[in-house]
């Protein structure tokens, strides 16, 4: 498994996976990244049905067999804590490094994605209910159509910060609470900085973070020994 549960809580990290035991810098990231997925799979695996069972091809004794399946199946806690890179005093080289390789396993193994493609998801029917337009053009800093990972970056550390502070006006400047981690009410708090009428606000912090961290720079260094 992916993840480790504890107190009804989800532990996801990167200390071990797909890149290596023990890691630090990028590849943390990167295993994180991965043991996210597994445990989102294992989310949406668990909380489903087999439709074929429920079918006229299938006895009621079939059909009530996968009912005590998923009645008795051991969800994943709804609560997680994800740690990204690991916990420092300063957002250096090392916590950088993580947040790319973090961000650059999210987007597919890739540098950039459209606007468009990052803005895919929220078509999917988990957000068919939000009462609200939600994009990704406020982590678009340099305005050409594109999330880069020193972009999409800024949307973990967001997350990070607003797992700890509920002050969503004043995330730039609370940037000392990042401690590489974040929570499933982090997550949530970050997505109004995705709402189309928070932009021009949200546009703002977004730059001054990206800014503040330098993340075109470490984004350069990332790309020089670009991870297969």
């Amino acid at each position: 498994m992916s993840y480790d549960v504890v107190n009804n809580r989800a532990i996801i990290d990167g200390a071990n996976g797909p890149y290596g035991k023990n890691v630090q810098g990028a590849n943390y990231g990167r295993n994180a990244a991965v043991n996210h997925f597994g445990y989102i799979n294992d989310f949406a695996h668990k909380s489903m049905a087999q439709p074929d069972v429920f079918t006229k091809e299938h006895s009621p004794e079939e059909m009530m067999a996968e009912l005590d399946k998923l009645a008795n199946e051991p969800m994943p806690p709804i609560n997680f804590l994800l740690r990204y890179a690991q916990k420092a005093k300063t957002l250096g080289e090392s916590f950088k490094e993580a947040l790319l390789g973090f961000s650059f396993e999210e987007m597919g193994k890739k540098t950039a994605i459209t606007v468009e493609e990052a803005d895919a998801p929220f078509h999917a029917e988990a957000y068919k209910d939000i009462d609200a337009k939600l994009t990704t053009k406020a982590f678009d800093v340099n305005n050409d159509g594109k999330i880069d990972i020193s972009e999409q970056a800024v949307s973990t550390v967001i997350a990070d910060v607003l797992s700890k502070d509920d002050n969503l006006s004043a995330v730039d400047k609370n940037l000392k609470k990042a401690d590489g981690s974040y929570t499933n009410d982090g997550e949530n708090k970050m997505m109004a900085f995705c709402n189309e009428k928070n932009l021009e606000a949200a546009s703002k912090i977004v730059k001054n973070i990206h800014k503040e961290l330098k993340l075109d720079e470490a984004m350069e260094k990332f790309e020089e020994n670009l991870p297969a």
